[in-house]
């Protein structure tokens, strides 16, 4: 007896599983493998009516031979069914990896034509406006020496000052357009360059260390990982009122570095700000893609009033 309500709790199940299949055959764009593999439920069915058959004295003609053949058949089915679905995971394995590649040579190719025009900006104002300051400061001496009184003198005196903090505004601007540091010398030169910078002129501790001493990289991966540490340093020192910072670049093996930051600052939700196309600046979600182009890593650790963690790995090589 409950061999029989078994093999009718069996006999319905497959039947509305097959039926399920049956009807999802139009949804599938008439897939192969998804047919065969139907094919091959519905023959379970007919094997657990054959199986079914004695417990209630229905007599069917060659019961056994034809069970047995439904049953190389069913076998046959769902290897035929298995073997093409795995091509086609295969499939769209491959094309998912191509679609990554692509992802990250069309970033690329963005984030070189952002920097050629950074270079063609940075030109611009060097060679336009760093001669009209020049002319300028030449002007103001001359009227210098034209107007004796004290008066005037305090005027051209603020002028001077005013220009010079222009040209000075502009060697920073241009600087950081075109970081020449980091294109004579490399990453680790230029990001002490930038430390030292910060130091001398904001009241927060920053703490560097580093193993790359003078070695170079791939120019692509030291502009990116170089602004990439800009910017984070930029976003603790004028959005979460750290004190304290401690920055550490690594280089491990031969093609891998390893970022970490940390600081003492007001920390933030990292879900809330990644996706935040208000956030200003760079924004973490462009950080992010940066280091994915290098097929890197950022892992986040932050929480408000905890500071904030950020763990990069990144690769010195391209595939470009």
């Amino acid at each position: 007896m409950i061999l029989k309500v078994l093999l009718i709790v069996t006999i319905i199940l497959q039947l509305v599983t097959a039926a399920m299949a049956i009807r999802l055959i139009r949804y599938t764009k008439y897939n192969s493998a998804w047919i065969i593999l139907t094919a091959g439920l519905t023959l379970m069915v007919l094997q657990r009516l054959l199986e079914f058959a004695p417990l209630v004295n229905w007599n069917f003609v060659f019961s056994r031979e034809l069970n047995a053949w439904l049953g190389v058949f069913t076998s046959l089915c769902f290897t035929i069914g298995i073997i093409i679905v795995r091509k086609i995971i295969g499939y769209i394995g491959l094309t998912e990896r191509k679609r990554r590649v692509y992802e990250r040579r069309i970033l690329n190719a963005v984030i070189r034509t952002e920097e050629k025009e950074r270079q063609r900006f940075s030109k611009e104002l060097h060679d336009g406006l760093g001669p009209l300051l020049s002319s300028a400061k030449m002007s103001v001496s001359a009227l210098e020496r034209m107007c004796p009184e004290v008066r005037q003198q305090e005027v051209i005196a603020n002028t001077y000052l005013v220009i010079d903090e222009a040209v000075r505004s502009l060697r920073e601007l241009s600087n950081n357009m075109n970081p020449n540091m980091l294109m004579s010398f490399g990453l680790g030169r230029a990001v002490n360059n930038f430390i030292k910078k910060l130091s001398a002129f904001s009241q927060i501790r920053i703490h560097y260390s580093s193993n790359l001493e003078d070695k170079r990289f791939d120019s692509d991966v030291e502009l990116i990982l170089y602004r990439v540490i800009c910017e984070i340093v930029n976003n603790s020192i004028k959005h979460a009122s750290a004190r304290h910072i401690n920055l550490s670049l690594m280089l491990s093996g031969t093609d891998e570095i390893n970022i970490i930051f940390e600081d003492d600052g007001m920390g933030f939700v990292p879900e809330e700000v990644i996706d935040n196309p208000d956030g200003g600046g760079m924004g973490m979600s462009n950080i992010i893609s940066r280091i994915t182009s290098l097929k890197g890593v950022v892992d986040i650790d932050s929480a408000p009033d905890r500071g904030t963690r950020i763990y990069i790995t990144a690769k010195t090589t391209t595939d470009d």
